[in-house]
């Protein structure tokens, strides 16, 4: 709900105005899928593997950070949040809202399978962090 509030209130900040769009490369496919079917709030993908799509996600959400949040190491450095945000500042249909999705579909995937995924409970949080920051 954390995550619904805080996307709620940059979107809103943001005037609801489109401001550019995420980076597609690396992208889940779920969420092409996703554009394609006009963005449909029924439509569900299926995600036989998991552990694949965590992968995909990570790389995606990674490659999406500005260049100073991510160390040498390609990895996430989640206490650093004062900087320059432009790079994931896109509000409106073909910006965050994407990054949520796929959260929102992984979380479904997760919350069906016995194995405990505390990779997706961690994106959520610093998804949260990011849009705090944006906010």
């Amino acid at each position: 709900m954390e995550l619904l509030r805080v996307w709620k209130d940059f979107e809103e900040k943001e005037g609801y105005q489109e401001n550019g769009f995420l980076r597609g490369t690396g992208r889940p496919k779920c969420i092409g899928l996703w554009i394609g079917v006009a963005r449909s709030t029924t439509w569900r993908p299926v995600l036989p593997k998991i552990l694949e799509f965590e992968k995909e996600f990570r790389h995606w959400w990674i490659s999406l950070q500005p260049d100073w949040r991510v160390s040498e190491e390609g990895e996430i450095i989640s206490e650093r949040l004062a900087g320059d945000w432009g790079k994931i500042r896109k509000p409106g249909l073909n910006g965050i809202q994407g990054a949520l999705a796929a959260l929102f579909y992984w979380g479904l995937a997760v919350k069906v399978n016995t194995k405990p995924h505390k990779d997706w409970a961690v994106h959520v949080e610093d998804c949260i962090l990011v849009l705090g920051q944006l906010v």
